[in-house]
């Protein structure tokens, strides 16, 4: 096994034709999504270090889009869109742990922003990748209004480096709120909470983000402009028919700057990522309760974040999560490198369907690249 650092897509072009397996990543911050790939015996691995191909290409403030190479570091980014009062809604996490713009991608990863804006889905317009053939391939573009053939852009958000090295991405990006305010809303539980979360949907009012807590503790964040942001927050605490607080400035942007490092994730254990609704949080909160897990439930209790000590096997919450009903599956996405196991807990999930086996024997039919489940 032997580490390559590409500094050109040529390099990562020659990376690929030259090995017989391939695992690109970028900082580490998401360890066990490209653990899989290691200890299946090859010899002729190599590890793509993508954080050397670095930089923003282009950026149009005026016309709200960016390009930038695989191993640019979202705060690099963030502080550029920043400077032109502009960000990325979709509050990508770990960006102060060094995470980068194609390992946010290749992991599927959103933060709170997800609520209202939708997720980097959304957001990428295109994309150039390396296919397990050692070919270029590009889809999407640089401007918004572009429709033109597969959309690949997509593809490649949660692809985990399974279908291509990725190494350029087109965003769109948005002008960013003057000011913030975040609501702490007192719930008698989960099971009210859920329906608190169910008769705020029917509210014509639009809220950022919205996260439950495990003793019911519901946190919504709203933005505006200065004089009326304030107004907003206390028509939103009076909608709830629950005891709020409101809270602003440093206090505030630091919760949601904790939010999307999941500060409340303690050292030695994994983060796992389950996807739920809100009807079926009490009883997956039960089974994570009995294991004493903690955890926390993000975009109006559509994902939730527990959290797994390293000491204990992964296979308990796997078997946990398939017990649930209907079935739940999870992805462990940060923590320390799995040696070999896949990042995939209890039910079966998209990546093992005919359509994703049939797109990865078109883009990678020597199976260079990561299996698409462990």
């Amino acid at each position: 096994m032997s580490t390559i650092t590409p500094r050109s897509v040529g390099d990562v072009v020659d990376a690929m034709r030259g090995h017989a397996r391939v695992v690109p990543h970028g900082r580490m911050t998401k360890a066990p999504l490209i653990a899989e790939s290691r200890g299946r015996g090859d010899d002729d691995v190599a590890l793509l270090d993508m954080t050397a191909l670095s930089g923003v290409s282009e950026y149009q403030p005026g016309e709200y889009t960016f390009t930038a190479l695989a191993g640019t570091p979202l705060r690099e980014i963030a502080a550029l869109l920043a400077a032109h009062h502009q960000y990325m809604p979709f509050d990508p996490p770990f960006g102060e742990e060094g995470a980068t713009l194609a390992g946010t991608v290749a992991a599927g990863m959103n933060g709170p922003g997800r609520l209202r804006y939708g997720g980097l889905r959304d957001f990428v317009i295109g994309v150039r990748f390396v296919d397990g053939t050692g070919t270029l391939v590009g889809g999407g573009g640089k401007v918004v209004k572009n429709a033109a053939g597969f959309d690949l852009p997509k593809l490649m958000v949660g692809s985990m480096g399974r279908l291509g090295v990725i190494t350029e991405l087109s965003f769109k990006v948005f002008p960013a709120p003057h000011a913030w305010r975040t609501l702490r809303v007192a719930c008698a539980g989960l099971g009210e909470a859920a329906a608190l979360i169910a008769r705020l949907g029917r509210i014509p009012m639009e809220l950022e983000a919205l996260e439950l807590e495990p003793d019911g503790a519901m946190v919504i964040r709203v933005s505006g402009d200065e004089a009326a942001v304030d107004a907003h927050a206390q028509r939103v605490g009076a909608a709830t028919g629950r005891p709020f607080d409101v809270v602003a400035g440093e206090e505030e942007a630091a919760h949601w700057s904790d939010a999307r490092a999941f500060a409340w994730v303690g050292a030695g254990h994994w983060l796992v990522k389950i996807p739920v609704t809100p009807a079926r949080i009490a009883g997956l909160d039960a089974a994570l309760d009995s294991h004493g897990i903690a955890r926390r439930y993000g975009v109006a209790g559509n994902v939730a974040w527990a959290a797994w000590p390293v000491g204990r096997p992964l296979a308990q919450l796997g078997a946990s999560l398939a017990q649930c009903t209907p079935a739940l599956s999870g992805l462990v996405v940060r923590g320390p490198a799995l040696n070999g196991a896949g990042p995939w807990l209890g039910a079966a999930t998209q990546m093992e369907g005919p359509f994703a086996r049939h797109i990865k024997r078109a883009l990678d039919p020597d199976r260079r690249l990561p299996a698409l489940a462990g």
